[in-house]
């Protein structure tokens, strides 16, 4: 077995062409709202139909076609197959407006000293390969949250990540920040469902377009609430919204966007909450994998996310199974990890449980080697009827690649459970959060004084532009 291969799906073709024609027929007749003189002269003059009272563009169906159909499939499937081999996975940070506390179950606002930390443990954290950052700092000045984020990021972390950046003026400075550090830059443009584009996110998209960068689309359907209630009605709406960013990008860019956001998700009916671990998850995930493959874009999906507080029987379940079905299907990209429940909060130990799983996925996922060396005819024949193969040179050969070895997944006996008092995974988990970070924490900057000195004078000019 060299990798896994599999194939679910959910959808039929003839499903997902309805889902295509249909989403077509909303762009077409409803359109999107693009609050953007700018955005709007780029889609009339790639074809589209605009209407300037209302910054409504409608995008005619067979225009739409030709983008997805023949450029984006045409030139996506050139470059890369589809063999359905499924990937490895790793795992991103989603900044959170609260710390969660799972010992205490307690939450409270973050704050700079929070993100510092999560530097620290990230360091620890082999399958969360960007640090970034974990909350919202709410003790700096609430305009400057982002850029000082980033200063942070860039200034403290071997693999700095990002966070979301929240203003026109902070974009400037931020992508001035990445140049001097020599960093990649994106920047996912913001979808209101139903059918808008958020004014402030198409200007900061223009930014970074102006400058080079990629630029992506990211639409949440919340069903029931921004959505239809149904599966069907969610997936039409999330991919009509996707579709008209893929459309926005090309026509201010020429650049094809080759990314599909299927990070969509169903209302709780009954609290009115976004949910997370919903068994309509494992649908989005699955469908979304499905009507990328149909374009030749990448899939994403918000999978390996819960609706639990805590880390329990409920949070693994939903995050074990929507995982496993998505990335069976094809799916490339996960929900970020770390949350306690729907965006209730950043916790610490959830993040190293999240690790941790990671790597019993990615074990999974990487296979296992059929050959007359690991089948071991010879071993065994010498060992025999009855015999034992600890001792055995076959058995030091190949027990690193056989095993799979875990530091916060739990395997003890009775007795040696009973003797550390019954400790479970968020103890173990905690534990490994404090030993982490008191090894790493405080850090020193990881880059020269110079570089240092340079990020603090980036902050200090957005500091002045941001009191004008």
């Amino acid at each position: 077995m060299r990798g896994m291969r599999s194939k679910v799906e959910v959808l039929s073709q003839d499903e997902i062409e309805l889902i295509h024609k249909e989403s077509l027929r909303i762009l077409e007749n409803v359109g999107v709202s693009v609050p953007s003189d700018e955005y709007l002269d780029a889609c009339e003059k790639a074809g589209a139909k605009v209407e300037r009272s209302t910054s409504t563009v409608k995008i005619p169906s067979k225009l739409m076609e030709i983008l997805m159909l023949e450029h984006i499939k045409a030139d996506s499937l050139s470059q890369e197959s589809d063999d359905g081999r499924v990937k490895p996975l790793t795992g991103g940070i989603s900044t959170q407006i609260f710390m969660y506390d799972y010992k205490t179950q307690t939450r409270r606002y973050g704050v700079l000293d929070d993100i510092k930390k999560g530097i620290a443990l990230s360091e620890h954290l082999d399958n969360i390969p960007a640090a970034g950052a974990v909350v919202v700092p709410h003790d700096v000045p609430h305009n400057m949250t982002d850029i000082i984020s980033y200063q942070t990021l860039y200034s403290y972390s071997s693999k700095p990540g990002a966070t979301y950046i929240l203003s026109p003026v902070s974009a400037k400075y931020i992508i001035e920040m990445a140049k001097l550090m020599g960093k990649e830059l994106s920047y996912g443009l913001k979808v209101i469902s139903p059918l808008q584009f958020r004014k402030e996110s198409l200007e900061m998209s223009l930014i970074f377009a102006r400058q080079g960068y990629n630029l992506s689309v990211g639409p949440m359907v919340v069903g029931g609430a921004t959505g239809p209630v149904t599966v069907a009605g969610i997936l039409t709406l999330q991919n009509a919204e996707n579709l008209a960013g893929i459309f926005l990008i090309y026509a201010l860019t020429g650049k094809l966007c080759r990314s599909y956001s299927g990070y969509c998700h169903s209302m709780d009916l009954r609290t009115t909450l976004c949910s997370f671990g919903s068994p309509n998850q494992t649908f989005f995930g699955i469908a979304a994998a499905q009507i990328a493959r149909f374009y030749g874009l990448r899939p994403g999906s918000n999978s390996g996310i819960t609706d639990a507080l805590l880390p329990d029987f409920q949070a693994g379940f939903e995050k074990a199974v929507s995982i496993a079905f998505s990335c069976l299907a094809g799916s490339m990209g996960i929900g970020a990890q770390g949350i306690a429940g729907a965006d209730q909060g950043m916790s610490m130990e959830q993040l190293v449980i999240d690790n941790e799983w990671l790597s019993f996925y990615n074990y999974i996922i990487n296979g296992f080697e059929v050959s007359m060396e690991t089948i071991g005819t010879d071993v065994i024949s010498s060992v025999g009827i009855g015999g034992v193969f600890t001792a055995e040179e076959h058995t030091i050969r190949h027990m690193r690649s056989s095993y799979w070895e875990s530091r916060i997944f739990g395997r003890l006996g009775y007795d040696a459970l009973q003797s550390r008092g019954f400790t479970g995974i968020l103890d173990r988990a905690h534990d490994f959060v404090k030993d982490a970070i008191a090894r790493s924490y405080p850090k020193e900057p990881v880059i020269p004084q110079s570089r240092h000195d340079e990020l603090n004078y980036l902050v200090k000019c957005a500091e002045e532009e941001m009191k004008r």
